[in-house]
């Protein structure tokens, strides 16, 4: 049996139910704001396996379920009052921190890759885990050096935050130049241009599921009905990587995102994300997505 701990609002956590019924799996969902509104969270410290969640009559032993499957997405900032944050926000790390622990296989661990809370120790990392290049890149609050960098840049420049918070890679242009002073404030990634189509890879264990996506923008995922996609097999030694990166980072599934330079055909790397949105990726590859996840869920450890 399959613990499922996410949003019913959320359309990924929905569409990796639908895949686990179509699947024949026997799985628990548990609504996350429902655990905090109107559950609680029961944990022995010195029994990981005996933890409760309960909401309403409805209780589900951790240790009771082979695998978890688990999105634990940030709900406290949308509470209705300070007590229901307070009591998402606890549950949330609690939840994370537990997941660690538990006897079955869990998809994802919350807290097992925390690379990307900084965007380039995560690229010059996972990068060489894979073997693969990254653009040429520079974190700065400096203007100078900034803009420096820009300059330097014999495709041009884009930039974008440097957290683990969604961001959106923009152009640098030279009107740009003059909102460099508030770097001093908040440092900013600033990367070379590759100029060619992304390519995600979502990775299920050591299974890849490539796409290829030429967009007339820069970020594809900003805009809808224009883009081109197509499903592309992952040359070996990028689905080679791929799985060195999920056994590395201890996450069996990640959204793995790269560029090829149209020019050269190099790939370079971008980033890897370890609770991807997959179910857009998932609908035109005619569900292999779902499939695989289903199939490692309900493998037997």
């Amino acid at each position: 049996m399959i613990l499922c701990l996410g949003l019913a609002a959320d359309p990924t956590f929905t569409a990796g139910l639908r895949a686990f019924r179509r699947a024949g799996l026997d799985f628990r969902p548990v609504d996350l704001p429902s655990l905090a509104m109107r559950g609680s969270v029961r944990i022995p410290l010195d029994s990981p396996a005996d933890t409760v969640l309960s909401i309403g009559d409805d209780r589900h032993r951790v240790g009771d379920f082979s695998a978890v499957w688990c999105r634990l997405v940030e709900v406290a900032s949308a509470a209705p009052s300070p007590e229901l944050a307070a009591a998402s926000a606890g549950q949330t790390e609690a939840l994370a921190r537990i997941l660690e622990f538990v006897p079955g296989r869990v998809m994802n661990p919350p807290l097992r890759e925390a690379s990307g809370f900084t965007k380039v120790l995560h690229s010059v990392a996972l990068g060489e885990v894979g073997g693969w290049q990254v653009p040429e890149t520079c974190l700065t609050s400096d203007p100078a050096e900034a803009l420096d960098f820009v300059r330097g840049c014999r495709a041009g420049a884009i930039f974008k935050g440097a957290s683990a918070t969604k961001t959106w890679a923009t152009v640098f242009e030279p009107h740009h130049e003059s909102r460099l002073p508030r770097l001093v404030g908040l440092p900013v990634l600033f990367q070379e241009r590759v100029i060619g189509p992304d390519v995600r890879v979502h990775v299920v264990g050591d299974r890849s599921f490539g796409e290829l996506i030429d967009s007339p923008v820069l970020d594809y995922r900003t805009v809808r009905g224009i883009n081109d996609y197509r499903p592309l097999e992952p040359p070996p030694e990028i689905a080679e990587g791929c799985a060195r990166l999920t056994a590395h980072c201890g996450v069996p599934l990640l959204g793995v995102d790269f560029k090829i330079d149209r020019a050269t055909g190099e790939w370079f790397f971008l980033e890897a994300n370890s609770m991807p949105c997959f179910e857009g990726y998932d609908e035109r590859a005619g569900g292999a997505i779902s499939r695989a996840i289903a199939d490692w869920l309900g493998a037997q450890s």
